[in-house]
Formats: C-alpha cells, structure tokens, sequence
C-alpha cells in the first residue's frame, strides 16, 4: 500500500531548488500536528493546479523551511467545472459545506442571500476562515486548485453553462433527468436556505434560465443538498464513478 505524501500549501509558485518558508499556520500544522522533522519528505501545492515534492529543511514550532523537489505530475481535478450558489445559513453550516463542497470537486462557491435567510452576511475575519477551511479541504483531499470563494447574489447562466435550482416540491423533475441531456461545459447548483427558495425568487431564476431539479423525496437540509447534487453531477458528467463520455 502506497503511503499517503503529506501536503502543505504555499501561496506563491515555487522553482525547483528553491528555498520556501511555510506561513507560521502552515508551519505549525508542519511541526506541531503533522510532528514533521528535518529531512522528511512533504508535498507543497500553489493553489494555481501545481504541486512539488519537497524536503523539510528546518523544522520548528512556527518556522518550517522546505527545499522544493521536482514538479509533481497527474491529474486530480474535475474537469467539469461546478460552481455551488449556497443561501447563507449558520457558519458552521456553511463551513461544512465548503469542506464537504472542495473534497467533492466543487470549482466555486458563492454565497448568496435570500429572503428566507436568517444569517447575516460574513465578516472580513468569518470569510478568512472560511478560505482557510477551502484550502484545509484541498490539503487533505488532494487538490492542487484552490477553489474561489465569493459573496453575489444568484446570476444568470450564460452559454454552455446548466444552470439547476434545487428544489422540494411536487412535479419538480429529478436531478438525474435534468443530466439526461447533453453535456455542458459547466454546471451551477443553487441551495435555497431551510425554508428554501421563495416562490418569487424561484419565478426569478426560471426566467433567467435555471431549471429547477429536485434530490428525491426526502427533504434534506441546506448544507446537505449541494454536496449530494455535486457529487451527482460529478459522477454523471464528472470524474466520479465510471470515466465520462464526452458529447
């Protein structure tokens, strides 16, 4: 069994050779929880799609220096971009789905208000931790491409691009009949709040050009839905489960 490489993420793309100095968060997941040592071999990643090997070079509390190795190959994100509209609901909530979203595949996130929300929009200091969850998630999942994370409200869907409101109700076709057509370059998915959608904003987005598509008969909760829709869409038209079949 192939021992899994541990990973830290560093903001600017390094050459290799070159000598990097973790952040003193990175340093001290390096040190402090991972117990890394000098000489021991990790993996850095830009966030931008790269990642290298590297060998730890000094190792302390807060100050880890890498010595970076030969560029890492492969392929490990989708190719099909998914971007998630998700209502503003309770942070914790929020930060599981980003964490459960990046694992995933989820290209996108934005974060969206809605007449039923009860959340206030997020801080300047709630959005930083919420980006360091999204990176937290690359870093375990494997990803090399920090997802984008932003506040706006629900946009309309230009061209290539299947645009799917999520909804509960009677009549609403399944999710997988709405992927039953050809493929598109891109997918949005948009999760209402508890209450969901309400009837004006659902008359709004259909006007704009997104479908509504429902997960079954069970209601599930606002930060279940979208990680359940983007693990279907990426196993439909994505790299989870069987190789996709381009149009």
């Amino acid at each position: 069994m192939t021992e899994t490489i541990r990973r830290a993420f560093v903001p600017l793309t390094p050459v290799p050779g070159a000598r990097v100095e973790l952040d003193p968060d990175e340093s001290h997941h390096v040190a402090r929880v991972l117990r890394l040592k000098a000489g021991d071999a990790l993996a850095v990643f830009d966030g931008k799609g790269r990642e290298w090997t590297a060998t730890i070079e000094v190792s302390l509390r807060d100050h880890v220096t890498v010595v970076v190795g030969a560029e890492r190959g492969g392929s490990v994100e989708p190719k099909l971009h998914v971007v998630l509209f998700q209502a503003l609901t309770r942070p914790e909530k929020i930060e599981w789905v980003l964490q459960k979203g990046t694992e995933i595949g989820v290209s996108t996130f934005r974060l969206i208000a809605s007449h039923r929300v009860e959340a206030p929009s997020p801080s300047p200091t709630r959005l930083a931790r919420y980006e360091r969850i999204v990176m937290e998630a690359c870093k375990q999942s494997g990803r090399r491409c920090l997802p984008a994370l932003a506040l706006g409200p629900l946009e309309t869907p230009g061209n290539g691009v299947i645009a799917i409101l999520l909804a509960h109700a009677a009549g609403v076709a399944a999710l997988g009949t709405v992927l039953a057509g050809p493929k598109a370059r891109e997918v949005w998915l948009a999760v209402g709040p508890e209450g969901g959608f309400s009837e004006e904003e659902i008359e709004a987005a259909a006007s704009s050009g997104w479908r509504r598509a429902s997960l079954g008969p069970r209601v599930l909760r606002t930060e279940t839905a979208g990680a359940v829709a983007a693990a279907i869409v990426l196993h439909t038209w994505g790299d989870l489960g069987p190789p996709a079949v381009d149009p």
